[in-house]
């Protein structure tokens, strides 16, 4: 038996066949530049995010249990979902997925894996979703965006949706009842992406008190949609918690291998 050499089987990344050197930097992920177009098209453009990505087996039932939920399915999936683990686990690339997933709906069938996540799930099609995202490590605020329900609020509804939250919204946490009025606001599922959300706690100490409060109503409000799920990722370890490991840097697997169930 013969068997063809490995450059006529597999096409090398460019830098190697360019002779260049590696570069890790084109591996890692940031959320944000992914929502605002900053970042590489790998990650930018969703065909070209799940052609360069493997849906494990972890990834393939975290992604499934947040889409069925904003199908409306209430059973067996949860309306809040965490991702817990160590520094480089895929946390960052999960939320990337989902983005893209709820962003683009139906169409999203057709990017590598997808449909077979779709048969492994038992979805009859991608959900499409309004989604809002907050990445703690590179969240300031802003005018028009001057706490991170507010920013929520507008991704989700627009001037509806920050409208929603009441006139105190500046100055104090929604509570459950303004963030429902939010999610009717959108229209239609609603998916709310938190990443690197200790950092932002770390980094701006005077809203940590509002934060955490905002953080526990988002989380009974979503528990009353049926068309709803929120993903928040924390570090599992004390260590990834110092101020120097809370430097901004991102995950690199490309596969999310590890990934905690709920």
């Amino acid at each position: 038996m013969t068997f063809d050499p490995w450059y006529r089987v597999v096409n090398p990344r460019k830098e190697v066949r360019e002779g260049r050197t590696f570069n890790p930097d084109e591996f890692a992920i940031h959320l944000e530049q992914v929502v605002d177009g900053r970042a590489p098209e790998d990650y930018r453009q969703p065909e070209k995010f799940f052609a360069r990505n493997f849906f494990t087996r972890a990834l393939t039932e975290y992604t499934g249990l947040v889409l069925r939920r904003l199908t409306g399915e209430t059973a067996n999936t949860s309306p809040v979902l965490t991702l817990v683990t160590q520094f480089g686990g895929g946390k960052t690339h999960t939320l990337t997925a989902l983005y893209h997933l709820a962003n683009t709906g139906k169409k999203a069938e057709v990017f590598p894996g997808v449909s077979d996540l779709l048969r492994a799930e038992h979805i009859a099609e991608v959900p499409k979703a309004r989604v809002g995202v907050f990445v703690g490590n590179a969240w300031d605020p802003q005018p028009g965006r001057e706490t991170p329900w507010i920013d929520l609020a507008r991704q989700l509804a627009g001037d509806q949706g920050v409208q929603a939250l009441g006139p105190k919204a500046k100055t104090a946490p929604p509570g459950t009842e303004a963030l429902a009025n939010v999610f009717g606001a959108a229209g239609g599922p609603v998916l709310v992406l938190c990443d690197e959300v200790l950092n932002f706690v770390n980094r701006h100490r005077d809203l940590a008190e509002s934060f955490h409060a905002f953080i526990q109503n988002l989380t009974v409000a979503m528990t009353g949609t049926t068309h709803g799920a929120a993903v928040i990722s924390l570090p599992r370890s004390q260590v990834e918690m110092t101020r120097t490991t809370w430097s901004g840097r991102s995950e690199s697997p490309r596969s999310c291998d590890g990934l905690p169930r709920t």
